[in-house]
């Protein structure tokens, strides 16, 4: 029994192995996603790296005036210096830190169940990871903080809880404060349900004393503390302000919204578990619930359970008006749901759960792998969100230039940032030549992504005449996938026409 126990463990961490091995795809590839938020991203790092060593913020939120923190870009600056600002060494973190995550998901399964739930749980989660259903493709930016964070936070938490000793309550509080740096959205709700928790526990208990431990959250905040310090109370005054007019909403349907946030319940949270397929959420959104309060438990595992789900709907329930939310509001309780979800195996009759589990395993496995089969390996057509593709169009750009010369970039939704970034760093390559970001010289390129294939390009057509006053016809045109490459020979009078001042070309809106 022994034996075959033995070779079951090993079973579960080969497959778990290959899963990781299959997650770094891209990587292994020589690419990263590299979508608009990244390559943001790799600006405001490479800022804090040459100019700015000290931000106290981070980039923007659905909020206007509302940042998050800093701790991500410091998180990756480390690896950035290291590489030169070279996304490829950035991504090896990343791995690394998604290996990082796999182990602490496992520890802390471990904690709260024993090795078998560990082992299938990291199991189940490593397949999830081949990539993840945050727009169909593994995704590093700000958020990924608190999805590694969570499973620390509520295990603290919960410790707490269980032995009264404020060390707990006092890390966990520390946490929770690094996750709102990652992700506002999860994590404020988290700490509003957290607090009201907390306050209801300390009272029950008679332990005021530990009320002095709540400061503790403040240290984690202090960034956000100053900024507004400094700028007149920006963020606080924009948070207020929103709040407000989602309360003064005249179109505003509480029936509507009610609706809205149970479909979201049952549907959006898992589908991350399901790989965005809303049935198969339905289905153990459903299970869990029920799970849950059917199951007979443990009273301390109960509570385990009855915990998260007050978290959850908590969590839904204060996001009653806010539209949109983004999937990576709530990508954080993903790992606390494949957990406590494995973790049913310690209740049920183990046929039956297999039988729920091994489905689950399969379909996030064979989504992993269909993603792969369908990776081209023709680096010119993989499309905007690929690092090797905005390579290859600046490496075109700058082999095709001459000494000196400048460009313009456009997007349909007017972020330049994934050409601009890669055009500075395969600059580093060429010193011999040197490029003028959005600036009129003699020879100057426009780089049009998304460029309309089956219709007239009414829209950067206007900002080459409109915006750049720029009516010569180009002197030549590339096309390389998604995006056309045109080259003009200016004159003198062009050069000299006024450019719109209000065009993008800097991360000031973050």
């Amino acid at each position: 029994m022994i034996f075959q126990l033995r070779n079951w463990y090993y079973f579960a961490i080969t497959l778990t192995v290959i899963n990781v091995i299959l997650s770094a795809w891209w990587l292994i590839h020589k690419d990263i996603r590299y979508d608009v938020d990244i390559s943001r991203d790799f600006l405001l790092i490479e800022e804090i790296a040459t100019i700015k060593p000290f931000t106290l913020i981070g980039s923007h939120t659905s909020v206007a005036g509302v940042f998050h923190g800093p701790l991500w870009y410091y998180l990756n600056l480390p690896a950035f210096v290291i590489g030169d600002g070279s996304p490829l060494v950035v991504g090896c973190f990343w791995f690394i830190l998604s290996v990082l995550t796999l182990v602490i998901f496992y520890l802390i399964t471990k904690k709260l169940f024993n090795t078998t739930t560990a082992l299938l749980a990291t199991l189940l989660y490593s397949s999830n990871s081949i990539i993840n259903s945050t727009y169909g493709l593994k995704m590093f930016f700000p958020p990924y903080g608190a999805v590694l964070l969570s499973p620390v936070f509520f295990y603290l938490f919960v410790k707490y809880l269980d032995n009264k000793n404020p060390k707990y309550l006092a890390i966990a509080l520390f946490i929770l404060g690094l996750c709102i740096q990652f992700e506002m959205a999860f994590a404020v709700p988290i700490l509003v349900l957290t607090l009201l928790l907390l306050a209801y526990f300390v009272f029950k208990n008679k332990l005021l004393k530990h009320l002095f431990i709540f400061p503790v959250i403040l240290l984690p905040l202090s960034t956000f503390i100053i900024f507004d310090l400094r700028h007149n109370f920006l963020q606080v005054t924009s948070l207020i302000n929103y709040l407000t007019s989602q309360l003064h909403k005249t179109q505003f349907n509480l029936i509507s919204a009610v609706y809205e946030k149970i479909a979201g319940i049952f549907s959006d949270t898992f589908f991350y578990l399901t790989q965005d397929n809303r049935f198969l959420s339905w289905i153990y959104s459903v299970l869990f619930v029920v799970l849950t309060f059917k199951l007979k438990m443990k009273p301390k595992i109960k509570r385990l359970y009855l915990i998260f789900l007050y978290f959850y709907f908590g969590y839904w329930l204060i996001h009653l008006s806010l539209k949109p939310l983004w999937p990576s509001y709530y990508w954080p309780l993903l790992p606390l749901i494949i957990m406590l979800f494995v973790g049913f195996i310690n209740y049920l009759p183990k046929k039956i759960f297999f039988l729920i589990f091994t489905p689950l395993l399969f379909w996030n496995m064979y989504i992993g792998m269909s993603y792969i089969k369908n990776f081209n390996l023709d680096v010119s057509s993989r499309g905007k969100n690929s690092w090797a593709f905005h390579k290859y169009i600046a490496e075109t750009i700058y082999e095709d230039a001459e000494e000196s010369f400048g460009y313009y970039i456009f997007t349909p939704e007017r972020w330049v940032y994934q050409p601009w970034y890669a055009l500075k760093f395969v600059q580093r390559n060429h010193p011999d030549k040197i490029s003028h970001p959005f600036s009129k010289q003699k020879l100057t390129y426009l780089v049009i992504v998304d460029f309309p294939r089956d219709r007239p390009a009414t829209d950067s057509m206007g900002w080459r005449i409109t915006d750049l006053q720029i009516a010569s016809e180009p002197k030549e045109i590339k096309d390389i996938g998604i995006v056309q490459i045109q080259k003009y020979y200016l004159t003198e009078e062009e050069i000299k026409l006024p450019v719109n001042p209000y065009l993008l070309n800097s991360t000031f809106f973050r």
